[in-house]
């Protein structure tokens, strides 16, 4: 039920080679990753049946998950929090969104109609009657038109019907099932011209192709009993963008087979490392497949590159999460994976949660550096990346930044092109030229098929020492006389501004002077003063110079 934007509605009339991806083997070698930009979000759908289904606004975006227990839709940004709510739409289910991404369409079985609803103000501006009786259920582009599945086993069967909205008038036609006994309303899923159904939740397991290339459906072909002693039945459907490859997910332990474009067995077969009941399958806009799980052991969703049969990226949301039936979906440029998810931890409501990248390998990289460092003395920054598949070229472009006093915002220290060691571990040497605390970022820009990756590292750096002296402690002058006194400030980096500051006793701290002391590291104030006063001179310190204090107190006598 995955692909549903009128994007994917391109042109062809090859008979392309489809595979099938039924159920589940064994782990192997895959480990649960996180990245540090994904996100958590409970959401206001209660976790009770009956479920929705899931789709993903570029333009906006925004994600739009159907509740038809409230007969509603929730809209979430991109952080997966819950901005909005579309209300009215009767035991909304299957969605489908326009070419443009302007508008959202949503299958009313309870109101035999399809609503389509403005992707900007929430609000519905249309609604199109499918037919009596017709409870029309999942919802794809094609061919230019919205395709849809509609009907019951208590009313007869199910069937595939079009909405045509190119013309003056919409123009519904029904029973385009190309003779299919489907037994309820079958998920659709679409690419390329190429409309895929599949019976829902049934068993045997069955599958159809047309060919929609043209606005009509023409039956490739059809297919029962897809998986030899499935006890299951299909719970989620897709096919990859180019058409060549069909994956279901039956929410049991099975196993993987290929098929031709006649839904017959092929050769090549892509046995994939899964280990839990696969419930939820969607393709990212370059052909990768996430695979979601239900009681998974540690993994709840596993993502491949096209053709390959090991996870690149392995994701765990927690204990108990489970991914819900068709809860993946991906932004149109594939930047974000969204996973729908239960909440393990007792929680009532479904969960959202994004992952960025999620079609390369997280990025594992640490960096160790001393704990304490001279000040304009070379240092050594050991960088290590854990074993990641695919694996590592030899040499790496890490993007150095050191954060110091002298560069509070970041001073960039240029792309070093490091080599790995057999423990794929590297160093960077690097002098530092401010004091206080030192903080180096290490920045892995990614490839292909890994993600980016940035670490930080500090280093106490102390600063250079310097005197500082304020003359006139125990000096007595007559109460409503100056008080004459000089600072003086020894040898620094840059800075040589020096404040002065007076508190008579029982008053309050003032400053007298702040200024730049002379070529003599010099600065003199006159204060006057009538009771005893302690005078304090600061220097605030710089980059390389620590902070110094230092005061004297003039007597006051009353003759």
């Amino acid at each position: 039920m995955r692909v549903r934007h009128a994007n994917s509605r391109a042109a062809t009339t090859g008979t392309a080679g489809l595979a099938i991806l039924l159920g589940s083997v064994c782990l192997a070698g895959a480990s649960a990753e996180t990245a540090a930009a994904d996100s958590r979000t409970t959401l206001p759908i209660s976790a009770d049946w009956p479920r929705g289904e899931m789709v993903v606004d570029g333009v906006h975006h925004s994600v739009f998950i159907s509740d038809p227990k409230t007969n509603s839709v929730v809209v979430a940004d991109y952080t997966g929090k819950a901005v909005g709510r579309i209300t009215g739409e009767t035991s909304g289910t299957g969605m489908a969104l326009s070419e443009d991404s302007s508008t959202l369409y949503i299958a009313l079985p309870d109101a035999d109609a399809i609503s389509a609803v403005d992707t900007v103000t929430l609000k519905e501006t249309a609604r199109y009657a499918t037919g009596a009786h017709t409870a029309p259920l999942d919802l794809a582009f094609a061919g230019g038109k919205l395709w849809f599945s509609y009907g019951a086993y208590a009313q007869g069967g199910g069937n595939i019907g079009s909405l045509d909205l190119s013309g003056v008038k919409p123009v519904v036609t029904l029973n385009q099932s190309g003779g299919v006994p489907w037994e309820s309303a079958p998920q659709l899923t679409t690419a390329q011209g190429v409309l895929v159904a599949g019976n829902k939740d049934r068993s045997p397991e069955e599958l159809a192709v047309y060919d929609v290339s043209s606005g009509t459906a023409q039956k490739r072909a059809y297919r029962k009993q897809i998986m030899p002693d499935s006890l299951g039945g299909q719970e989620d459907l897709a096919v990859s963008p180019d058409g060549k490859e069909i994956v279901t997910a039956d929410g049991t332990d099975d196993f993987v087979t290929n098929l031709r474009s006649d839904l017959s067995g092929g050769k090549d077969t892509r046995t994939l490392d899964i280990q839990g009941e696969p419930n939820a399958v969607q393709y990212a806009p370059n052909g990768a497949l996430a695979v979601g799980v239900r009681y998974g052991k540690g993994v709840d969703t596993y993502v491949y590159r096209p053709g390959d049969n090991r996870a690149i990226r392995s994701i765990s949301t927690g204990d108990y999460n489970s991914v819900q039936p068709h809860g993946l979906a991906w932004a149109p440029d594939g930047s974000k994976l969204f996973v729908l998810t239960s909440d393990g931890a007792g929680g009532k409501n479904l969960v959202l949660r994004s992952f960025d990248d999620a079609t390369k390998t997280v990025t594992r990289l640490s960096v160790s550096a001393p704990a304490k460092a001279p000040l304009n003395r070379k240092l050594t920054l050991t960088g290590k990346f854990d074993l990641v598949l695919p694996s590592l070229p030899d040499s790496l472009p890490i993007e150095v930044t050191r954060t110091d006093l002298a560069s509070p915002m970041g001073k960039s220290l240029g792309t070093r092109t490091v080599w790995l060691s057999r423990d794929r571990e590297f160093e960077i040497e690097d002098t530092p030229e401010a004091g206080g605390t030192v903080t180096y970022s290490l920045h892995y820009p990614g490839d292909d098929t890994h993600a980016p990756a940035t670490v930080t590292a500090t280093v106490a750096v102390p600063r250079n020492k310097t005197t500082l002296t304020l003359d006139g402690n125990g000096k007595t002058v007559t109460s409503g006389k100056n008080a004459t006194l000089t600072a003086k400030l020894g040898k620094t980096w840059k800075e040589r501004k020096v404040s002065v500051y007076a508190q008579p006793a029982g008053g309050a701290n003032e400053l007298v002077k702040a200024a730049t002391v002379d070529r003599d590291g010099k600065l003199v104030i006159t204060c006057k003063v009538t009771r005893n006063t302690t005078f304090t001179a600061v220097f605030g310190g710089d980059a390389r110079t620590e902070p110094a204090q230092v005061t004297s107190t003039v007597k006051v006598s009353t003759h």
